[in-house]
């Protein structure tokens, strides 16, 4: 709760109070603190995603295998076949 509260009133003074040059230097502290979560954030879902059983990599695996097949199939070009009777 203490540390709510400073957070707080650090955000009041970036808002009302603080000078061009405090707000410039306190824009790319924010930057990098917003960098460094992100990619704490990205090797802990690798980590979790590393931990996940064989069967989450098969689908996966099918996913993009029934996507690239329906993406094939689509570009087919349609053909009369020869025994198909006109009416």
């Amino acid at each position: 709760m203490f540390y709510l509260l400073v957070l707080f009133g650090i955000v009041l003074y970036y808002f009302f109070m603080a000078p061009k040059s405090i707000r410039s230097t306190i824009n790319s502290i924010g930057i990098m603190v917003a960098i460094a979560i992100l990619l704490i954030l990205a090797g802990m879902s690798f980590m979790k995603l590393i931990q996940s059983p064989g069967e989450v990599y098969i689908i996966a695996i099918m996913l993009v295998i029934g996507f690239l097949a329906l993406k094939d199939i689509l570009k087919l070009s349609s053909k009369d076949l020869p025994f198909k009777k006109d009416k």
